[in-house]
């Protein structure tokens, strides 16, 4: 299986593994963008965001640290995402699930809307009048689009492919 074709690797960026080597120890050397980490190193050809260059640059840590393709892209890219979703990624998602960063509660909503209610403002499928939308708490609260189930579902795109 290539790694873009792992759900982890959607919205994975240049800077966000170079942020993940640095946090593993590795550090920039030189103009010509070689990373070091011990007697280990290599080339940071990350600019163009290349599939297979991210690809290696991650195959290189993951075969040094003992990490799967996924146990890394876990740490690079987290499944849930601070802050609340986009009005259009709302629209076109209709479950979250949603984690309080400080308790670490994680809890199942629904779209009405461009609102969230929490799945237990619903009374045999039918939003109860008293429910009140989730606000938005900014970074204290981290999302991921789900199915009724909550089981992951891949972040909405827009017609370019881009993350709403």
């Amino acid at each position: 299986m290539r790694i873009d074709e792992l759900d982890e690797w959607q919205g994975v960026t240049p800077d966000m593994v170079r942020e993940w080597l640095r946090n593993r120890g590795w550090s920039p050397h030189g103009e010509m963008g070689y990373w070091e980490k011990g007697s280990r190193n290599f080339a940071d050809s990350l600019v163009d965001g290349n599939v297979d260059d991210l690809a290696f640059v991650i195959h290189c840590e993951e075969i040094a640290a003992g990490l799967t393709r996924q146990e890394a892209l876990r740490e690079i890219n987290p499944r849930m995402r601070k802050g609340m979703p986009s009005e259009a990624a709302r629209k076109a998602c209709a479950s979250w699930l949603v984690r309080d960063v400080e308790t670490g509660e994680v809890e199942l909503h629904r779209t009405e809307g461009t609102s969230l209610y929490s799945a237990s403002d619903y009374k045999s499928g039918t939003l109860k009048t008293e429910a009140v939308p989730l606000r938005d708490f900014g970074d204290w609260m981290e999302f991921w689009p789900c199915d009724a189930n909550g089981n992951k579902l891949r972040w909405p795109i827009d017609a370019n492919g881009a993350m709403l």
